[in-house]
This record gives structure tokens, sequence and C-alpha cells, in this order.
């Protein structure tokens, strides 16, 4: 599988709470019309809505994710949010950790 990292426009922040060799936590806020491209990594990923809500596309099918809810990405799929209508923030987990992130 090709990795396509994504890389973040400018209306997304990350902070990078933890990263080891066995796993990723990333918090990430993105703002309203926001339209980041689908990618794929090798990793599994967990991601939890905080607050705002979206819809995920993982290999196209699309899921709406609400605050309070997670939903599992895969590794190797490719996807990605879609264009957010409103602000979101989530946590990201990652397994194992990203190398290409600090």
């Amino acid at each position: 599988m090709k990795a396509t990292y994504l890389k973040l426009p400018k209306t997304v922040s990350r902070e990078v709470l933890v990263n080891t060799s066995a796993c990723t936590l990333v918090r990430m806020v993105v703002k309203a019309g926001t339209n980041p491209p689908l990618h794929a990594h090798p990793h599994a990923q967990i991601d939890y809505m905080i607050s705002g809500a979206a819809d995920v596309s993982i290999d196209g099918v699309i899921t709406h994710v609400n605050p309070g809810e997670s939903i599992f990405i895969p590794g190797g799929a490719e996807h990605g949010f879609l264009v957010s209508e409103e602000d979101q923030e989530f946590l990201e987990f990652f397994t194992p950790g990203r190398e290409d992130i600090e």
C-alpha cells in the first residue's frame, strides 16, 4: 500500500499529545469550509468527535459522525473528512505510532 500522507491546510491545526512507536494521539481543530483531500496511510486510526459533526469517507463509504461518537479507519483505507459545515474538534488515535508527524 502506498501511503499518501495529508498535508494539512492552514484551516486545520494539529496538537500532538502522544507520539511513540506504539501509538500516536492527536487533537485536531478543523475550521468550517475546510475540504482536505482524501489520503491513506498504513496506520489504523480511531477518531473521536468532541464538537462539530462530520461526514467521513472511508474507501468510498460515507458515515456521519456526531459529537461523542467514534469511527474506526483501517490501515490502508483511503479516507478523509468531507467539507465541514461547522468547526470541528476531534481526537485521532493511530497505531502503530506515526513516524511522519512531530
